[in-house]
Order: structure tokens, then sequence, then C-alpha cells
């Protein structure tokens, strides 16, 4: 009995020698009293694991609102250039129809005919 009772303390002395580094970050306040001691632990143990889940909170906040915006923007984007295609598109339509009007006007100019209608208009 004694024996067994020898190897689980001889266990739980060697894991806190082992584990002392991890036992001190979780629970880094000593105190003379065990029950101080665990409230101040619990209490920076609670404030830890708080500013961990803002920070996580605020992280995938930041990454929604990031994917959110470059979508929003690639959308805006691709209506822009539909719009300028098609702007553009129509300039150059009208560009060419000007363009065949005015050739078809000087190629039917006479000036001769142009100058007797003026004379005929004024008689």
């Amino acid at each position: 009995m004694f024996i067994k009772l020898g190897i689980i303390v001889g266990i739980v002395i060697l894991g806190g020698m082992i584990f002392s580094n991890e036992i001190d970050s979780l629970f880094p306040n000593t105190s003379a009293t065990i029950v101080d001691s665990l409230k101040n632990d619990i209490s920076n143990f609670n404030t830890k694991a708080l500013d961990s889940v803002e920070t996580r909170i605020d992280e995938s906040i930041d990454k929604i609102v990031d994917k959110t915006s470059d979508a929003i923007t690639d959308e805006i984007s691709d209506i822009g250039n539909d719009i300028s295609n098609d702007i553009s598109n129509k300039i150059s339509n009208v560009r060419q129809s000007t363009q065949q009007t005015i050739t078809e006007k000087i190629i039917n100019f006479n000036p001769l005919h142009s100058i007797q209608n003026i004379f005929r208009n004024i008689i």
C-alpha cells in the first residue's frame, strides 16, 4: 500500500518538475493561501482566454470585411468595365455612321447645282 502511494507521489512530483514551466505560465501567481492563489490564477486564465477569443473574433471580422469589400469592388469593377465597353461601342458606332454620312454628302455634293439653286431662290 505504501509502495503504491510512494509511486503515485513520485509520479506527481516528477510531473510537476517536468511541466513546471507550463504550470507557471498557466498559474503564475503564488500566494500564501492556496485559495487566493487559485482565485488569482483563474482570474488571469479567464483574462487570457477572453483576450484570445476577442482577438480571434476581431481577426475573423476583419477577414469577413476584407472578403466582402473585395467581392463588392470586383463586382463594381466588372459593372464599370461592362458600361465602359458599351459606351465605347456606341461611340464607335456613332463615329462610323457620322463618317459614312459625311462621306456620302461629300461624294454627292455638286457645287454647280448648289450655286444654281441659290440663284433660283433669289429670283
